[in-house]
Parts: C-alpha cells; structure tokens; sequence
C-alpha cells in the first residue's frame, strides 16, 4: 500500500517508536525501538543486536505486528496524530552488518548524531563492535489507523531502580509517567496498540486504562510499556509489563502478571560495563551455536553514511 505524505513525514521523523509483536506465549510484547522509513521501497527497517534475537525468534514465528508512533520527543513534529500501522514483518535469519543496511544506519545517524562521534572513538569500536552486528526487520504496511494522541515523554531523572519488585516499578511509572501504551491483539489476530491514561483500579492489583477513542483491541493477553527518551540514543528509561486486560470500548482494567525479559540497562558506570560483557557474550554464544564467523565492520563505511 501507499502511505500518504503526512503519514510518511511521521514515520520518518520519529525517533522512538512502539513494536508490538507476539510472544512465544501468543501474548503481546512492546518494545521502544529505532526505525527507519524507507520511501521507496514503503517499508520500515527495524534491527536488534545479534545479542539480544528473541524479537526475531518471536516474529519468526508469528510475524503480524503493530507500529505505534505516539511519541514526537526530538521528531520537530507539532500537531501531529498519533500513527498505528499494522502489517507483516520479514525477519531474514542473516546477520547484518552497517554495511548491509545502509538506509537504517543513514536514518539513525541523522536523527542521532551523538552517534558519530560514538563509534568514531576507537575505544568504543573495540568495545561495542557487537552491537553494530544486527538482526534485522523489514515491516510491510497494511493497514494505517491515525489516533488522537495523548501525552507522552516522563521524567529520566532519578533513575528507576530495576531490581524493584514489579509492583515497586508499576508505582514508580504511574508518578513518572503521564501515560501509557497499551496492546492486546484484535480480532484478526494482529497487535492493536493505543496511548492510554492509567491509575490504580479500586482492586487491589489492578489497573484502569482509558483510550481516547475505542479501542479495537480484544480482551484476554495483553502488555504495557512506559517510556521515555529525549531524542538521542541510550537516553531513555522503560518499563515493559503483561498480563491480562479486560474491558472494551475506551474503559479498560489491565491485571499485570510479570515484567518479560529483564536486561541489565547500563545506567550507572557498574551496570554499564555489565551491559558491554554481556552483549558480546551473547554475540559470541549467538554466532558459535549457529557456525558463523562475526562479519567485518567497515568502519569507513559507517562514517561515510554520517550527515555531512
């Protein structure tokens, strides 16, 4: 399908936006990530690290998803709706190099310059080479939803501490927070996501959601994400829950049941350097199960996509 122009300006300017996929389990899962809208081709281009490939076994295996660009922080974007895009997703079982995915590193250097100078450091290269080495996602449109938009962004500062327990960190996000996205999967089958306002529900345990419109999503499985960033990489604070929603319309209560894969978030100096050996860790283990050397990173190629 053909995205209109002012749908286009938004997929294409949003720094952050929110994946939903379907989890082994068949319940929703949203993660904040980086993307790039590529014109010619009316596809989005998303990567995670070789290290971190569950999103790819998951959409692999069910690889209907849901695009939620609700968030304008760093975009320059005023007035614009919210965008739900729900499609396909191809996941290719390759590991790809920056070289490889010239159009992704060219839309993510311009919207985050700060990384330039990253992997300029000689330093950082040797360090966080595994992180360059992508899983990557072409996700294919099929249907466009515009939703009213509702506040987003949240405060980074102080750090939530995520040892917490799940509760502790559900409290810590409704005072942080000014909403949240919500998803459940819709009656075809595919991840529906929508900001939502959100407070304690009078049961103990619960929470209650309002939409600004209906929500087309159905009741049963669902997920939660709070999060916030301010336009550059590495920035950002989150906090993704499931569980199980009920309700219709734009009156919603959701019952979290855990926090799914916890990752170490590199906020302070001893979790950072926790991050870094953990990540190349995992990329070891990831190419030594499959019988695959690393790639080689043409440095010089990734600068080269850099803005001018």
């Amino acid at each position: 399908m053909l995205i209109a122009t002012d749908v286009a300006e938004v997929l294409a300017e949003v720094r952050v936006l929110e994946m939903a996929i379907i989890g082994r389990d068949g319940s929703p899962q949203v993660r904040p990530m980086a993307s790039a809208w590529v014109s010619e081709s009316q596809q989005v281009v998303i990567t995670t690290p070789v290290s971190y490939p569950q999103k790819a076994f998951d959409m692999r295996r069910n690889g209907r998803v849901a695009l939620l660009y609700s968030d304008p922080v760093g975009s320059g974007l005023t007035n614009a709706r919210t965008v739900l895009l729900q499609g396909v997703v191809s996941a290719p079982d390759v590991v790809a190099t920056p070289q490889d995915l010239k159009e992704y590193w060219r839309e993510l250097f311009r919207k985050n310059p700060n990384l330039v100078e990253e992997f300029a450091d000689e330093g950082a290269r040797s360090t966080m080479d595994w992180y360059y080495l992508r899983l990557p996602f072409f996700f294919t449109p099929e249907k466009v939803h515009q939703l009213e938009s509702l506040s987003a962004g949240g405060a980074i500062e102080p750090q939530p501490d995520e040892s917490a327990l799940m509760a502790v960190r559900i409290e810590d996000s409704l005072q942080r927070y000014p909403s949240v996205t919500f998803a459940t999967l819709d009656a075809d089958g595919y991840p529906y996501v929508a900001r939502a306002e959100v407070e304690k529900s009078s049961v103990d345990g619960e929470l209650t959601l309002r939409t600004r419109e209906d929500f087309a999503g159905a009741p049963g499985k669902g997920a939660l994400l709070w999060h916030r960033h301010n336009g550059q990489s590495g920035d950002m604070v989150s906090l993704h829950v499931t569980g199980t929603a009920e309700g219709s319309d734009t009156e919603w209560t959701f019952r979290p049941e855990r926090i799914p894969g916890a990752l170490a978030g590199g906020h302070t100096d001893d979790s950072w350097e926790a991050w870094i050996e953990d990540g190349r860790d995992r990329t070891r283990k990831y190419l030594e199960r499959r019988g695959l050397i690393a790639p080689t990173i043409d440095w010089s190629a990734l600068a080269a996509l850099a803005p001018a």
